[in-house]
């Protein structure tokens, strides 16, 4: 599938910010179930402001929904964050050490 992305921008297209809301259905931390449409979008790698072409990239595949509280989580505790573009899960690393997987969302019919 063909998304219309701006890579190189913080905030992504529409386009892009509608096909993540529809791959990942909620937030990826794991058994949270706040509705991707309600999360904020967050950057896997992070975006560089200062020289984008060497940042995270604004595209689907590093990109997910947190709900405000994981969002927060995830920058101010130091929880790791890694996607796996093959399976689509999202493993998770506390502090701590421990991890978590949170599998793919599997869309209901």
């Amino acid at each position: 599938m063909l998304i219309k992305t701006d890579p190189t921008t913080y905030r992504p297209t529409a386009e892009t910010e509608r096909h993540v809301i529809a791959r990942d259905g909620t937030c990826v931390f794991p058994s949270c179930q706040m509705p991707a449409h309600r999360c904020d979008l967050d950057h896997i790698q992070p975006f560089n402001h200062q020289d984008p072409e060497t940042g995270g990239k604004t595209e689907p595949e590093n990109l997910m929904p947190l709900c405000r509280r994981h969002h927060l989580l995830k920058h101010r505790a130091g929880w790791q964050v890694e996607r796996d573009a093959d399976t689509g899960e999202v493993n998770w690393t506390a502090p701590t050490g421990h991890t978590y997987t949170n599998p793919p969302h599997t869309p209901t019919t």
